[in-house]
């Protein structure tokens, strides 16, 4: 998206990529609203367009659930969208390299000096979207807290697994997940199931699949990558740099999405690198920082709530279920929380957290996942 930006803009620009096929191996659930796509100047092609989804159902333990999004949206291809967005940037002029390892950058003659696989590149600017290890970001000393969690999924034709609702994407919550959650994608003639959490991801997606009647054995694929949790940065640019998408942490804390916060920090560092370019001005990059720190996905709000989740147990999260079992959480009005509260009196104990639940959800529900 960076390199998209740049190019359209007339800059000469090289996407530099370590894996030889783009976007393969798959490190994905691959779901996206059809917001996160459009905000980002994306309209949806049957290329990579596996399914279209009508939102999604968050399922607790004792099977209640309830609607946490109506956001409509899609189940995609991810390489195929990953190679569809990287050819838009070099039809406008951009040059790529595949199997092209970065080992290293260097201030150079007011620019960077990039090492690459025994080669070197000099540039003006550098915009790192190296994936959740971040290694650019942190050999510049930006990086603080880096904190990740474990992803694995099984992918499966759709014809070896029970959909409960092939029409929209279902996240499993509990206290076994901790923090994280179970998921079953339907995505055209495959369904993608898995889990994640600060678990033993590969354990808890074979106990799902179980629990769930799936037989690990019959699966296509298997997926497992790492999720950005808690990335803390002293800046999300210096002057001639900008770290964008897994790179940054740049993900939804409460559901780790992050193709919707991909393509739009990836868009914005592309700008302000334009702007630093356009203005001969290194420093003008920095105004990324601003704009991405005031962006929900950097809301502190989703992250405390997905440490306060963490507390909760499953007797809770049934309680909650109880209520509004096939409903949105939309619907929670003072009516039904004032009578909720009068036969599960301890509820009341929470009303701050659920409160700032709504809020949370508000978020997501807005700026799409």
């Amino acid at each position: 998206m960076a390199a998209r930006e740049l190019a359209r803009a007339g800059h000469r620009t090289l996407i530099v990529d370590k894996k030889k096929v783009l976007g393969e191996p798959v490190q994905c659930a691959e779901g996206v609203s059809r917001f996160g796509l459009e905000s980002n100047g994306i309209r949806p092609r049957d290329e990579w367009v596996a399914q279209s989804i009508a939102g999604a159902r968050c399922v607790l333990p004792n099977g209640t659930s309830f609607l946490i999004t109506q956001q409509p949206g899609y189940a995609i291809d991810r390489p195929r969208f990953d190679r569809w967005i990287v050819q838009q940037a070099v039809d406008d002029g951009a040059e790529l390299r595949t199997s092209t390892k970065v080992t290293e950058i260097a201030p150079h003659d007011g620019g960077w000096r990039v090492q690459t696989d025994g080669t070197s590149v000099d540039t003006r600017i550098v915009i790192a979207a190296d994936g959740p290890t971040t290694g650019l970001a942190k050999a510049l000393g930006l990086v603080g807290r880096h904190e990740l969690i474990r992803a694995y999924e099984f992918r499966f034709r759709r014809t070896d697994v029970r959909l409960d609702d092939p029409e929209r994407f279902l996240l499993f919550v509990g206290k076994r997940y901790d923090g994280g959650y179970a998921w079953v994608f339907p995505k055209g003639d495959a369904v993608n199931v898995g889990a994640g959490g600060h678990v033993d991801a590969h354990a808890a997606a074979v106990a799902f699949c179980r629990h769930q009647g799936y037989d690990p054995a019959l699966r296509d694929a298997t997926i497992a990558g790492t999720i950005p949790y808690r990335f803390e940065l002293s800046s999300y640019a210096v002057p001639g740099f900008a770290v964008a998408g897994d790179a940054a942490g740049v993900t939804n804390s409460m559901n780790g999405a992050g193709i919707h916060p991909g393509l739009f920090s990836g868009r914005l560092a592309g700008f302000y690198a334009g702007v630093a370019l356009a203005t001969e001005d290194p420093a003008a990059i920095v105004g990324y920082d601003r704009v991405l720190r005031a962006s929900p996905f950097l809301d502190p709000l989703l992250f405390w709530m997905i440490e306060r989740i963490r507390t909760w147990d499953d007797r809770l999260l049934n309680a909650v279920g109880e209520e509004i079992d096939g409903l949105s959480w939309r619907a929670v009005d003072l009516r039904l929380a004032l009578s909720t509260i009068l036969r599960h009196p301890s509820l009341a104990l929470h009303a701050r957290e659920f409160y700032r639940m709504f809020r949370a959800l508000e978020l997501c529900e807005r700026y799409g996942w």
